[in-house]
């Protein structure tokens, strides 16, 4: 074998001994990196309220207890649908196994959601009931609305004697949720023939909206005994009217949903009590549904979470 032939195979098997041994390192990183934990998508009405970041506690700690991530983004409004559907949409694109969704609007998302579920992508309604039939690829869970309704019209007839006008605030045809309240504690308060409830106020997520309505309404009836919220918002809005129209403390003010600053209120006696339910649990319910979807398995039936009535004392006893 001549010297050049020598040099040719020499040559050779250094490519393919470097080739093996890249080979090997190659796989070598592949089997000891960790691989990156599958991803769920939470994407809330909105973020920052006391009842979105439970929600984000529970679904974290169901996340990492069997292996996956949450992704949480959401938009800064709540009534700022088209920011919410490209989040969730982008979410979904980019890999997330299933999606949780807090709907902005429910009617708004329904084209999104029907489109998720025929794209067989899990998808757990949170906050809200589902804007389309669920099934194997869609389920909710949310908080037992009638219930509020109920305990808040419960809570109007003792705090007015069982008697006298009261009036419902911030019914957004958006959240129906709101309106299933509403129609609850109209339902109820029917036992008590001696409340009439002289208005009920039609409003928005706004809550300058309903601060001005509630001054309103307070003006055109002076001998109001209580207002009902229908929603965090509403409570907020109607809360700030009364600071300044109702120096007195004369009407009763029955929030709804845990959120930003009502805790402190409601310990300060700016309100009479909130109806709420137990945002943790939703969230972490709703993760643990959408890993069993993100798993390839029928998504379990929808979940009713129970509503509880804050009063300023079992706020206090409680430690809140």
């Amino acid at each position: 074998m001549n010297i050049e032939m020598k040099r040719i195979i020499r040559s050779f098997a250094v490519v393919v001994a470097g080739a093996l041994f890249g080979c090997v390192i190659f796989l070598l990183v592949t089997f000891r990196t960790p691989q990156s934990p599958p991803v769920i998508a939470f994407v809330p009405r909105t973020t920052g309220t006391n009842l979105a970041e439970d929600m984000r506690r529970g679904a974290k700690d169901a996340a990492q207890s069997v292996g996956y991530r949450i992704y949480w983004n959401g938009a800064t409004r709540e009534d700022d649908l088209d920011r919410q559907i490209l989040i969730a949409e982008n979410a979904v694109r980019h890999g997330a196994k299933a999606l949780i969704l807090g709907p902005t609007n429910v009617g708004g998302v329904t084209t999104m959601v029907d489109k998720l579920v025929a794209g067989k992508v899990p998808v757990v309604i949170v906050q809200a009931q589902a804007p389309i039939p669920t099934g194997p690829y869609l389920t909710s869970v949310t908080p037992d609305q009638p219930e509020f309704g109920r305990l808040a019209a419960e809570r109007t007839a003792l705090v007015t004697g069982a008697s006298g006008q009261v009036a419902i605030v911030g019914i957004d045809h958006g959240t129906p949720e709101t309106l299933t309240r509403a129609q609850s504690f109209m339902k109820t308060i029917a036992a008590y023939p001696n409340i009439e409830v002289v208005t009920q106020s039609l409003g928005s997520a706004q809550i300058s909206e309903t601060e001005q309505n509630t001054r309103e309404i307070v003006k055109s009836f002076p001998r109001l005994k209580a207002i009902y919220a229908a929603s965090a918002g509403a409570t907020q809005g109607a809360m700030l009217a009364l600071q300044d129209v109702d120096t007195n403390h004369a009407i009763a003010l029955i929030g709804s949903d845990r959120d930003l600053f009502l805790e402190l209120n409601l310990r300060e006696g700016k309100l009479d009590s909130v109806v709420a339910s137990d945002g943790y649990q939703i969230g972490y319910l709703a993760m643990r549904a959408a890993v069993v979807g993100a798993q390839g398995h029928p998504l379990p039936s929808p979940a009713s979470m129970p509503a509880v009535l804050l009063t300023r004392e079992n706020v206090l006893i409680n430690g809140h």
